[in-house]
């Protein structure tokens, strides 16, 4: 019994030195075997022995040979191996389904945009999905690897079960995806809420390394946050952490919210707040620039015509993000108050037109922040109308820096 003890316990550490050596090849881009052993704390054989498994075994790593010696020995460079070992991203949204293939160094290889059509019900959409990953599989090189597939769902989903709770956006309640994935993918596959996975992405993939404490707040159809506490993504007990949007910010509002309370943020600070209340703008006829870029037809105007007509210099258009920023300061408050992050990330449809919200939200931030907050950094997210699909290639990353996947 001793002796299979010992074994685990070998094997063990072995699995976890190897995790070690890997991601500090990874972090470091290139390195020599010899400062591996200095930064690992391993001995020169464990070293050799570990970076010889992840060349041949494993695939992760590639050999660039003899380096330039100051002295001494000449050093023996190794490097992360991203060339033609690649990932799928897909972001699920209710305007559209992206879809991207990245190398593990997360540069794009090809991208596929479609309509999600809602109208056209769960199916649809699933049959969507699985088109283009298809598509991307497709055009990978012959020699290429896909290690996984990481999905990003606009709605809470369950931690243990993997089962979609809810999803206003797409009007989904208790759905099985991974059930109906399964039946049609070859490859290991992998999703979670959007906008955790956004936070996700910044932390693996973001603009600024070693940021430990930081929120991503997604501003579209709907209001999340996705928050990273001391370098860890924030679930919560069922994996639900994260819903800004469904605090109140207004207690006498009369305006209801999809989850059926009043005042709640994303019900008067959403991209379908902005587009309700420019509606209101054009049956009130308060804008000449709204009623000409509508065609003076209600159904037309979205969020993103609104903020065309600000960039027109429309009076009550511009009125209408100043009262959304109002609000969105109040979440972002209620964030740096409880958390104290360095950084607030905002991202989705609303954040990528234009500067006029960064500019209203630095203006108003600071009466909703305690003084020892005042210093919190108000940023749009790294990798812009793309961080749902980074952070979705982020998901599977993952899984192969801790050994968890082998590749198809």
């Amino acid at each position: 019994m001793k002796k299979e003890y010992a074994k685990m316990d070998v094997g063990l550490l072995h699995l976890v030195n190897k995790k070690v050596v890997l991601e500090l090849i990874n972090h470091n881009g290139q390195i020599s075997r010899s400062d591996l052993a200095k930064k690992s704390g391993l001995t020169p054989p464990s070293i050799t022995r570990i970076v010889d498994e992840l060349i041949h075994v494993d695939g992760l790593v590639e050999s660039l040979g003899v380096g330039n010696s100051s002295g001494g020995r000449p050093p023996v460079i190794v490097k992360f191996k991203n060339d033609n070992n690649y990932i799928v991203g897909i972001d699920l949204g209710a305007t559209y389904i992206r879809g991207c293939m990245v190398d593990l160094n997360a540069n794009f290889i090809s991208e596929i945009q479609v309509p999600t059509e809602l109208n056209k019900g769960f199916s649809s959409i699933v049959d969507k999905v699985i088109k283009v990953i298809k598509k991307l599989q497709k055009r990978k090189e012959p020699n290429s690897k896909i290690w996984g597939i990481g999905i990003g769902v606009a709605g809470l989903v369950n931690s243990e079960t993997g089962i979609i709770e809810s999803s206003p956006d797409f009007g989904w309640s208790h759905v099985d995806l991974r059930k109906e994935l399964e039946k049609h993918l070859d490859l290991p596959f992998f999703y979670d809420n959007s906008t955790r996975l956004m936070a996700l992405g910044e932390l693996k993939m973001g603009a600024k390394e070693n940021q430990k404490n930081f929120a991503v707040i997604n501003i579209g159809y709907g209001i999340a946050s996705g928050l990273v506490v001391e370098g860890n993504l924030l679930k919560g007990y069922s994996g639900f952490a994260g819903e800004l949007g469904h605090i109140s910010v207004d207690t006498d509002s009369e305006v209801q919210c999809k989850c059926g309370m009043y005042g709640c943020l994303e019900a008067l600070a959403s991209g379908h707040r902005i587009a309700s209340l420019g509606r209101e703008a054009l049956l009130n006829n308060t804008s000449e620039i709204l009623k000409e870029l509508s065609a003076n037809n209600e159904s037309l105007i979205t969020a993103e015509l609104v903020a065309e007509a600000v960039s027109k210099g429309d009076v009550t258009s511009i009125k209408i993000y100043d009262e959304v920023a109002e609000y969105l300061c109040k979440g972002i408050g209620t964030i740096a108050n409880l958390l104290n992050p360095e950084t607030v990330y905002v991202g989705g449809g609303i954040s990528l037109n234009g500067r006029l919200l960064f500019d209203l939200i630095e203006k108003k931030k600071d009466k909703y922040l305690l003084d020892a907050n005042t210093k919190v950094k108000i940023l749009p997210c790294t990798h812009g109308d793309q961080a749902t699909s980074i952070g979705a290639v982020s998901l599977v990353l993952e899984k192969i820096l801790n050994l968890e996947l082998t590749g198809v």
